[in-house]
């Protein structure tokens, strides 16, 4: 049960942490209105229609909530945990399967 709650934590982490990612998202206002943030799936749409940026194409990540409203999407969000944290739990399973990791291996 620890393990489990550890791993849901670091994958909470993990996913809070990606939206200061960048993202690419079109200078139209409808766009703008509705940038999606955060890895592996988004989960957070930010309008960010407040701002004009040149060209056709503006790299941003999460702004400020103040000035740029935001919603979660919450079962996208638990969905990206779940899958981050079962990635995690895939790795600590070949780190222990590793040779000379086991208690006792190698020991006579």
């Amino acid at each position: 049960m620890v393990l489990v709650l550890s791993l849901l934590v670091t994958a909470s982490g993990i996913i809070l942490a990606t939206l200061f990612l960048p993202v690419a998202a079109g200078t139209g206002t409808e766009e703008l209105r509705a940038v999606r943030l955060g890895r592996p799936f988004w989960f957070v749409v930010q309008d960010q229609s407040r701002y004009s940026p040149l060209g056709d194409v503006w790299i941003t990540r999460l702004l400020s909530p103040w000035e740029c409203p935001f919603a979660v999407v919450w079962w996208r969000f638990l969905a990206s945990c779940a899958a981050v944290a079962g990635l995690l739990w895939l790795v600590l399973r070949a780190v222990a399967l590793l040779p000379g990791r086991r208690a006792g291996a190698g020991r006579a």
